[in-house]
């Protein structure tokens, strides 16, 4: 019994100090930090309840008619005066007016108890009345208010901050049918504006329209907080920074759109260049030798996918390998400039004057308003047929060198006349008698000295077979060939084979075309693989295997002739 009066009074004493810690709503104050302001610069308005609220209790959506809402921050703060308690709750919204007039911010109504209505001025864009009390304002410029389709406008919008900033926000302008991408990176700087020192924040935007006609380019945002000044008490959970938000003005542009007698890829820009280049650059090649020549394209003020594509027209005396493409952005004193590169690798297949036709592309000057075009020179260059390969006679050649007629009987050589005296070997037995013992004497000693060399040969031989052999197994780059053949890897079966042959045989190889010549390998197995290095990739190399074996047969093969076989090291096993 005693127990159950016990726990009624813990819980009436638990109610009843509920109770006096909550405490009803009795005041709603509304407030705003300056008046009048100015049209596109924001103010800030304060709500404080006298009471412990939630975060919800106040919503400014219904400004949303009059102003642009920024963020809402919610601070709150308890004190103790004369033993008593008190409790208060600050809301903190940031909002903007777009044009100028009188407005009016109506009550604010939370549990029930309503704050008094302010009247509010709002004066218009530019007005300098109220200079001095501006802690931030944004503005905006463009290059030109006046472009062509798919022509890019630059866009700077510079923020100005007359206090340290906290935290914040730059949104991008809002423009329809069109493309909008910050460039390069923001600057800062400062400035004096009316007698007031601001920190000056610049960024760079590109928006390039889509569509013709009309472009509304609603200006960039700032939302954010700044440092204010004032001390903050321990018991208060006010913050101090203050919020701040500031909208750039409302810019109009026109964009004309593609002239009606213009044919081919649209690329309007105020200067495009076009270059080429080779490698290796010299003035002759050699007929299975490859060549790479590469195309570079520049132009100012557009964005990398607005490049055309480059195709040369090259000739049918040429196999021709794309051999990819790159793209490159970058900005300069606040231009864009957009790059694309494309390599192509030539295999000339027959012998005589080479020329690569120019390239033309056409672009259209924003400047002029007029077409343009970029254009490189044609290109010359000779093939000679590579040493120990012919040429395959076409029926031309054959009919501009007619064969040699045949000799008649006339022009044979006549016959001599002298005739051998029958009887001389009667006469001269003796000495030629003398001469057959001198001839076979001489024939055996030949014989022995060629065998003596010869055995020692044979044994220097397979001396020199056992130490190429040791070299062939230490030998990195070797090794490396081994491997990437293994591994039908074209590329690095190419460079470890070069870099071995250069050192093995003491000369520099520049192709596989050379070093085909020296090692004489049976089959196109160096050809397929230098064919495989220009292919597209999707095409891969599985002769590995098999150029390794041709490899290490015509080593054997050119070692020697009258050593015994040299016994290389077998392929890596996959």
């Amino acid at each position: 019994m005693v127990r159950a009066w016990l726990h009624t009074l813990l819980l009436i004493g638990f109610l009843l100090v509920c109770q006096l810690a909550r405490a009803d709503v009795s005041e709603v104050t509304a407030t705003v930090d300056r008046n009048p302001v100015t049209a596109n610069q924001s103010f800030v308005l304060n709500v404080t309840v006298d009471d412990d609220v939630a975060n919800d209790s106040f919503s400014p959506s219904k400004l949303l008619k009059d102003f642009v809402v920024g963020r809402t921050s919610v601070s709150r703060q308890t004190s103790m005066i004369n033993g008593r308690l008190s409790k208060q709750t600050r809301f903190t919204t940031v909002l903007i007016p777009q044009a100028e007039g009188e407005y009016e911010i109506p009550e604010i109504t939370i549990d029930g108890v309503s704050s008094a209505p302010i009247s509010l001025q709002v004066l218009g864009a530019g007005s300098n009345q109220d200079t001095e009390q501006k802690i931030a304002f944004l503005e905006a410029q463009v290059d030109s208010q006046q472009v062509y389709l798919q022509q890019p406008i630059t866009y700077v919008a510079r923020l100005f901050l007359a206090a340290d900033l906290n935290k914040g926000n730059l949104i991008p302008p809002e423009v329809e049918n069109a493309d909008v991408r910050q460039i390069g990176q923001d600057q800062e700087s400062t400035q004096m504006v009316n007698g007031r020192r601001y920190k000056v924040y610049q960024r760079i935007y590109q928006i390039t329209p889509s569509k013709s006609g009309p472009l509304t380019i609603i200006g960039a945002r700032f939302d954010g907080e700044v440092f204010t000044q004032g001390q903050r008490s321990i018991f208060s959970s006010f913050s101090n920074t203050q919020p701040v938000s500031t909208i750039a003005e409302t810019i109009e542009a026109e964009v004309q759109p593609v002239p009606d007698k213009w044919q081919g890829h649209w690329l309007p820009s105020e200067l495009v260049s076009l270059s080429q280049s080779v490698s290796p650059q010299q003035e002759s090649y050699t007929v299975g030798e490859p060549l790479t020549i590469s195309y570079m394209l520049t132009a100012v003020g557009v964005k990398p996918e607005q490049l055309p594509d480059i195709k040369p027209d090259f000739p049918d005396t040429v196999r021709v390998y794309p051999d990819g493409d790159e793209t490159d952005q970058f900005t300069r004193n606040g231009v864009v400039i957009s790059q694309k590169t494309v390599s192509f690798a030539l295999v000339p297949n027959q012998p005589g004057p080479l020329t690569i036709p120019p390239l033309t592309v056409p672009w259209f000057n924003t400047k002029t308003g007029l077409a343009a075009s970029a254009k490189t020179e044609a290109l010359d260059f000779s093939v000679d047929m590579a040493e120990g390969m012919q040429a395959i006679p076409t029926e031309q050649t054959q009919s501009e060198f007619p064969a040699q007629a045949p000799q008649t009987a006339t022009e044979q050589p006549k016959a001599s006349t002298t005739s051998v005296n029958p009887i001389w070997w009667k006469q001269g037995w003796f000495i030629a008698l003398v001469s057959l013992i001198l001839a076979l004497s001489l024939l055996i000693n030949g014989y022995l000295i060629w065998s003596k060399r010869f055995a020692s040969a044979i044994n220097a031989g397979l001396q020199k077979r056992a130490e190429t052999k040791d070299e062939l197994n230490k030998n990195k780059l070797w090794r490396d060939f081994q491997r990437a053949c293994s591994k039908n890897d074209a590329q690095a079966a190419k460079n470890s084979l070069l870099k071995w042959a250069n050192r093995y045989f003491g000369k520099s190889f520049n192709s596989l075309t050379e070093l085909s010549q020296q090692l004489s390998i049976k089959g196109a197995y160096l050809t397929t693989l230098q064919q495989s290095l220009y292919k597209p990739a999707s095409n891969s190399w599985g002769d590995g295997k098999m150029l390794y074996k041709a490899v290490r047969v015509s080593l054997e093969k050119n070692k020697d002739r009258n050593v015994g076989k040299e016994n290389l090291p077998e392929l890596y096993k996959s």
